[in-house]
């Protein structure tokens, strides 16, 4: 059976319309279509239904990139409808048709202008003088207008094409000769296959496997002796809201032995809860229930093996952290690790940087600690530091920090900047990291 992708489709009514038999050719894909008289509509639109709709096409350029910043969308979860040079051909003949007359200048926007010079340069139409608007990005129709009907009023062009409708209609008003850029059968083709293959493949990525390690920090082991009933009245706890989790993420629960726990799930379950919780909340109410501080790890993997390779991976990580933090290691090698606040920080543990691999034989510093702190670095915007801040960014002792900051230096990708100034005691080395160099 062939999966269908439900995509939202935005923009003006005679834009929407061509889109969607443009649609009806291909299989796989159900347009949803929503119009609108106005760009800044668009915001109430993608509010209104991004509950039920993952991914949005737009007519041009202007919706989708008013939608972008405004921060409606992602660029992965939306696209637009690109206008060729082949569109404006038509456009210009049309005008020509029209006008009785070849147009010897015009304004244009919504079309790239190497678009533009492209198919000047395809029709041997060099010589007509086109100019285009200053960017192809969201511009309020108000100012698009301006700029075609200064140029007309100059004596600049003859004519001007837009493919924004609220410009179409005021330039009419004006008195300024305009002309509506269509969307081609083409264009729309390519689109709609671009969004539609986004679509499945972020579908198939919901359904991918998650696992959840959640792991137990007991106390010692002289102290389990002592309370050895009173421990496994404090698991049965645990286990209780680890079933009410595991029903929340629609997951399944299983043991593992020594304190730890696996909740098999998927991706898209995992994320939809991440909407309105945040697994701390897991933590936090295991902690009010049973007393217990708990590790959460999470892998994602296109396998189970690779799944619980992950997740173990990250249980190994969150052991090494002592502010307890979520670590989420993916399919691709990549670890988040999630601190209390939300706040994310992400590095790889499969570095790719041949001068690393290089220097690091004989080194005593991995490949993740260096992807990590090269990641801090780039989160704090900061590149000259001492020991002791650096401990503070990985948690850890300024003696460890100091070690690592010498490792740094021995491999290259340090060196002593200086001493840190204006305090008491034995001045402090301040290192440049050389990450960029």
């Amino acid at each position: 059976m062939t999966e269908i992708v439900k995509v939202g489709l935005v923009g003006p009514k005679d834009s929407v319309h061509e889109t969607m038999k443009a649609a009806a050719a291909l299989e796989g894909i159900e347009l949803i279509p929503f119009i609108y008289k106005h760009t800044e509509e668009t915001k109430n639109i993608i509010n209104q239904h991004s509950e039920r709709i993952g991914h949005w096409l737009f007519s041009g350029p202007a919706p989708y990139h008013f939608a972008l910043k405004e921060q409606l969308i992602d660029a992965n979860h939306g696209d637009y409808i690109l206008l060729h040079g082949s569109s404006l051909l038509g456009t210009m003949l049309d005008a020509f048709m029209q006008e009785g007359a070849v147009l010897s200048s015009i304004s244009v926007d919504s079309v790239a202008r190497q678009e533009v010079l492209k198919m000047l340069k395809d029709f041997d139409l060099e010589k007509m003088e086109i100019y285009t608007a200053p960017e192809l990005g969201y511009i309020p129709s108000e100012e698009l207008i301006n700029y075609h009907e200064n140029l007309y009023r100059s004596g600049h062009i003859q004519a001007a094409l837009t493919c924004v409708h609220a410009v179409y209609k005021g330039l009419k008003e004006r008195g300024v000769p305009v002309y509506r850029i269509s969307v081609s059968e083409l264009a729309a083709h390519r689109a709609i296959s671009v969004i539609k293959e986004r679509s499945l493949s972020d579908m198939y990525r919901m359904k991918q496997l998650a696992m959840i390690g959640v792991e137990i920090i007991y106390p010692s082991l002289s102290q389990q002796r002592k309370t050895r009933f009173k421990i496994e009245r404090q698991e049965l706890a645990v286990n209780r809201v680890l079933i009410d989790f595991a029903e929340e993420v629609k997951g399944s629960k299983v043991g593992m032995g020594n304190g730890i726990y696996f909740i098999y799930t998927t991706r898209g379950e995992l994320e939809l809860y991440n909407k309105s919780h945040h697994l701390e909340e897991v933590k936090e109410e295991i902690f009010t229930n049973s007393k217990f501080q708990v590790r959460i790890g999470i892998g994602y993997g296109r396998t189970v093996t690779e799944s619980e390779q992950n997740v173990r991976l990250a249980l190994d990580y969150a052991r090494e952290k002592e502010n307890g933090v979520v670590i989420n290691i993916d399919e691709g090698g990549t670890v988040t690790e999630i601190n209390s606040s939300g706040e994310r920080l992400r590095y790889s543990r499969r570095s790719s940087e041949s001068k690393w691999q290089e220097a690091l034989k004989g080194a005593a510093i991995s490949q993740t600690v260096i992807a990590r702190i090269e990641s801090l670095s780039r989160h704090y915007a900061k590149d000259e530091l001492t020991a002791l801040e650096l401990s503070q960014w990985m948690n850890s002792t300024e003696r460890n920090a100091r070690r690592i900051l010498t490792e740094l230096e021995g491999i290259g990708l340090a060196e002593v900047a200086g001493e840190e100034s204006g305090r008491r005691g034995r001045p402090r080395k301040l290192y440049r990291l050389l990450f960029e160099a």
